[in-house]
């Protein structure tokens, strides 16, 4: 009998467990919507790199998904009208075991007001804020845009301009910060991590609980991992590819001969790189003959390309590429994810990262006294 009633009592434990497991409830209020509108619950990786979850139809104004999920993701709730269908909107969540409400206006580009959890109303608040921001900077862009406006505004503008990405920046490090222990502040973390400085991700990254890591920010750990070795202090790795014209030559090749020698990446294609480049032009101009040397290692794939922008760009340094794009193996070394990206060298010891415009002549001359 004890052992009848030992077997009766597990079968209730099991019976109450499952019956305490608490699932989702995403419930939308969609203005401006059709009855047999469409939404979507989906994980969206990229522009055409969507998988759909699920598929609801709205009613009244109204739509719903339920489910179970064993930990917290980010996920898209996407509106497409049966009337119009070029016509969507898409709002990006945290799909977490609660009740979560999400109300969408198909008429007005603002976003959601996403509440019931933590999380959400974490981000809902977030966004109203980039909603802000997105505002001010049309303005500055429409005075920046306007061919009669004075060069007095113009200058203006652009201060406003980059006083307004270092607001941003700011109000991310805070939301991250925050939010370090849930899915949404380490979204951000991912996704503006060459924005944050070192320092502050690896922070964030110490802060972040323990075994709670997602895919994510296991690649972001990896990449840290790689910048750590090849951080300011740390001896230079060598990086050996092909020239334009099919010879192989490494950095240290060209190190060799320098006394400050510049890693720079970039690509033909990238648009902030080919913008920086009259600041790297210049400096190799002013202090080339003091023992400044600089190596390019292109993320291209297409080698006439790469060919054709060395000439655009009038560039007379050494260059070389595998032809890997993102795969460059150097870039990898290196833990180059955004480009342009720059590395200077003295001594054999990397002593700068990433400098930009002015800087880049300023440290150099200073390296070279």
């Amino acid at each position: 009998m004890k052992k009848l009633l030992s077997l009766a009592a597990v079968a209730l434990l099991l019976c109450v467990a499952a019956c305490n497991k608490k699932g989702y409830k995403v419930t939308g209020y969609v203005t401006g919507a059709e009855n047999g509108d469409t939404v979507i619950l989906a994980d969206v990786r990229g522009m055409n790199d969507v998988d759909t979850i699920q598929i609801v139809l709205v009613k009244g104004g109204k739509f719903v998904f339920e489910g179970v999920q064993d930990t917290a993701v980010m996920r898209y709730v996407i509106w497409r009208s049966n009337a119009n269908p070029d016509l969507a909107l898409a709002t990006q969540f945290a799909l977490e075991n609660g009740s979560i409400t999400i109300k969408l206006d198909t008429a007005q580009n603002k976003s959601a007001e996403i509440c019931g959890t933590p999380a959400n109303e974490a981000l809902s608040a977030l966004s109203a804020q980039e909603y802000e921001l997105n505002q001010k900077a049309q303005q500055i862009f429409g005075v920046l845009n306007d061919l009669s406006a004075t060069d007095e505004a113009k200058a203006d503008a652009e201060k406003q301009l980059n006083d307004l990405q270092d607001q941003s920046m700011d109000i991310y490090r805070n939301f991250i910060q925050e939010n370090i222990d849930n899915v949404v502040g380490q979204t951000y973390l991912v996704m503006y991590a060459g924005a944050l400085g070192d320092d502050f991700v690896n922070e964030q990254l110490a802060a972040i609980p323990e075994n709670s890591d997602n895919e994510d920010i296991q690649s972001l750990r990896e990449l840290y991992a790689l910048k750590a070795v090849t951080a300011v202090g740390k001896p230079f790795k060598d990086i050996k590819a092909k020239t334009p014209e099919g010879n192989e030559l490494s950095v240290g090749e060209v190190a060799a001969k320098a006394k400050v020698l510049l890693i720079d990446f970039w690509a033909s294609w990238c648009g902030p790189c080919r913008g920086e480049m009259p600041n790297v032009k210049a400096a190799y101009e002013q202090y080339h003959a003091q023992g400044f040397e600089i190596i390019g290692v292109s993320l291209d794939k297409d080698v006439n390309a790469w060919k054709q922008a060395i000439v655009e760009l009038g560039i007379t340094w050494p260059q070389i590429s595998d032809l890997k794009g993102w795969d460059c193996e150097g870039a990898s070394l290196y833990g180059v994810r955004a480009i342009p990206a720059t590395v200077l060298i003295k001594d054999g010891k990397i002593v700068a990262r990433d400098l930009r415009g002015d800087k880049l002549a300023e440290i150099v001359g200073e390296l070279l006294k």
